[in-house]
């Protein structure tokens, strides 16, 4: 260990939880880490590495075979070594572990975290960026998408990680429902989607077309980025600096998401409260007819079920309410860039090695796995050339997806935007599922006290 601070010149400890403790604790799920940094050992072996990831929490058997063929993998590569996952489920045991290893110098030697949560890392002097003759190592920077590569540091030459698979958000629709209503296409802007909407619904016979997910914590922000994206605002400025949740855009985005309820009579008012989970229950069991915004790893719930020959996917609409272009100039915005990054942390005792590790994410098999096991679009070109299979049909949709994405900012208060927004929009979302109805006004209040205290993390953060 080095005399530096725990947590370096940027963060305190507490910052640290203030900024991004809950933002950190939506990655994962688990049991504290219980188990310390990689053992020192000989220089040739006798060495443990541990790396601590979230459950898959729709396929955990599936991502234990993928652990199995790295563990493989690595152990034949390098004997005498070890490498220790430690698979957590509680939803502050990643935050807790970064904090941990922030105070101590001591934990995992690889961190498992989304891409959006990289910041909060760095700046707690956990993560730091791969150096050019690491990425040499690791196979060069141009062996992953430059999409996914963006959103691993503050700079292209400054990543703090290395990706392990991608995740974006599409539209999912049933294609029967479709071709019985004379629908030949999904919908690419917004005012067709209510259009189509409307056309598969009969509320009176309490027939809804869309479901929802507005009780899942982490997918209010997720619709919410994208609307206001697509009306060329954000949630936080481009330089991550200043609070934006109270602007203009971000208001008509929320309403109009919330009249999907109320004015539009599309989604049921069970969506105000139901969870992902039920969401694509709700889909498969063809109870609804499409979700936008619905994530990759859905994908992996259509076999077997009632709609297992007649789902499509399809790239979120991108042109706003009441518009039937975008405005001149102004890009089509379809998803940001979710999936799973490998971080090594800046107080393993065994970075060469943990670099070993993290170079085996990329190969082809464990790649085509990890695609087939748990619904992550592979990153790497050399898995498309290996197995085409993984970019094609309801994949190009995806891999299409995920070239365009967009970054989010980089800022460590950027994990508070999603308990921000999931905050501010619970009062109007119960005042839906009693009512049908909501108050506008209430939530520009809302709106603007999340803002203020996203201002207020921000400047806190500026001080350090």
């Amino acid at each position: 260990m080095n005399g530096r601070s725990a947590l370096g010149p940027t963060m305190s400890r507490r910052r640290f939880l203030e900024v991004g403790g809950l933002g950190l604790a939506t990655v994962a799920g688990g049991s504290l880490l219980s188990g310390c940094g990689g053992d020192s050992g000989s220089a040739s072996g006798d060495k443990t590495l541990t790396v601590i990831v979230s459950q898959s929490p729709t396929a955990p058997e599936g991502q234990q075979r993928i652990l199995d063929l790295i563990t493989q993998k690595f152990e034949d590569a390098n004997p005498g070594a070890t490498v220790r996952f430690d698979v957590v489920q509680l939803g502050s045991a990643v935050a807790t572990a970064i904090m941990t290893t922030a105070a101590s110098h001591d934990g995992p030697d690889i961190f498992e975290v989304g891409p959006q949560h990289l910041p909060t890392g760095q700046a707690a002097g956990v993560f730091e960026p791969i150096t050019d003759a690491e990425w040499d190592g690791l196979g060069g920077r141009d062996r992953y998408l430059p999409s996914v590569l963006a959103a691993m540091g503050q700079s292209d030459d400054a990543q703090v990680a290395v990706p392990y698979y991608a995740s974006t958000m599409a539209m999912y629709y049933n294609t029967a429902h479709f071709a019985e209503a004379g629908l030949t296409a999904p919908p690419t802007t917004w005012s067709d989607f209510i259009a189509v909407a409307q056309q598969l619904s009969d509320p009176a016979a309490e027939k809804y077309a869309v479901g929802e997910a507005a009780a899942e914590p982490t997918h209010p922000w997720h619709v919410i980025w994208l609307l206001t994206k697509q009306l060329g605002a954000d949630l936080i400025s481009a330089d991550g600096t200043t609070a934006q949740l109270d602007a203009d855009e971000v208001l008509e985005a929320t309403r109009f998401w919330m009249d999907w309820i109320a004015e539009h009579r599309i989604v049921a008012r069970r969506g105000a409260t139901q969870t992902s989970a039920e969401q694509v229950q709700q889909f498969v069991n063809a109870e609804i007819s499409m979700f936008p915004c619905g994530f990759t790893q859905a994908i992996s719930s259509m076999p077997g079920t009632a709609v297992a020959d007649t789902w499509g996917l399809a790239g979120n609409p991108t042109v706003p309410f009441g518009m039937s272009a975008l405005p001149a100039g102004q890009p089509a915005v379809q998803t940001y860039l979710g999936g799973a990054t490998w971080a090594i942390s800046k107080h393993s005792k065994n970075r060469d090695l943990a670099l070993e590790l993290t170079k085996l994410m990329g190969d082809p098999d464990v790649q085509q796995l990890t695609w087939q096991e748990v619904g992550g679009l592979p990153v790497t070109e050399e898995t498309f050339e290996a197995h085409p299979e993984t970019r094609e049909d309801h994949w190009q949709v995806i891999y299409d997806a995920a070239v365009a994405a967009e970054a989010t900012p980089w800022s460590p208060s950027f994990g508070q935007v999603s308990p921000l927004i999931a905050e501010a929009l619970k009062p109007s979302f119960a005042e839906l599922a009693g009512s049908g109805g909501y108050d506008s006004d209430a939530l520009r209040t809302q709106l603007q006290t999340a803002n203020e205290k996203l201002a207020a993390a921000l400047a806190t953060e500026a001080r350090q």
